[in-house]
């Protein structure tokens, strides 16, 4: 296997090295830990990343963290944003305090759908959909948000629940 199969992020941010209890208790759900890891791998570095640079991706995921206050991950994200390139831009889009203003933009329209599906799910509309797609986004486009909004709220809560059990 490859070390980009091995390698996992949630044992990682946990600091769960060989010995761990709770990464014993993870290895016999091993399918389960592979299927996480891999999602990650098709939600943040898919083959074609299109209009979602890689970049942008880690950007959003720790923008996310920060919004449940999920420090070990938003660091994590914030570590793939540097070695992915960060810029200025992009350091705020990380940043779960910043927001992008009024102006109608791509950026703008990305952002406020990410927080309220991540803050407040029951709360988002076709409008919001239709929101993505006045700022040009496609149904590919829209899919994919989608999909790397939902493995980063599922990321968010397993390593939670796995820090609780960590640490009591």
């Amino acid at each position: 296997m490859s070390e980009q199969t091995t390698f996992d992020v949630i044992d990682s941010v946990l600091g769960l090295g060989a010995g761990s209890e709770l990464k014993a208790l993870r290895e016999k759900r091993d399918k389960l830990k592979a299927l996480t890891q891999s999602s990650y791998l098709a939600a943040l570095r898919p083959k074609e990343p299109r209009n979602f640079p890689y970049a942008l991706r880690a950007a959003i995921a720790a923008r996310m963290c920060g919004l449940w206050k999920v420090d070990e991950l938003a660091a994590h994200y914030r570590g793939l944003l540097e070695q992915e390139g960060a810029t200025p831009e992009l350091g705020n889009v990380a940043d779960a305090g910043w927001t992008p203003g009024d102006a109608p933009s791509r950026l703008t329209a990305i952002l406020r759908h990410v927080d309220l599906v991540t803050l407040k799910p029951k709360a988002a509309t076709r409008a919001n959909i239709e929101a993505l797609y006045a700022a040009g986004l496609d149904d590919r486009d829209i899919v994919t948000l989608a999909g790397l909004i939902a493995f980063v709220n599922y990321q968010i809560l397993v390593v939670a629940g796995l820090k609780m059990l960590r640490d009591n």
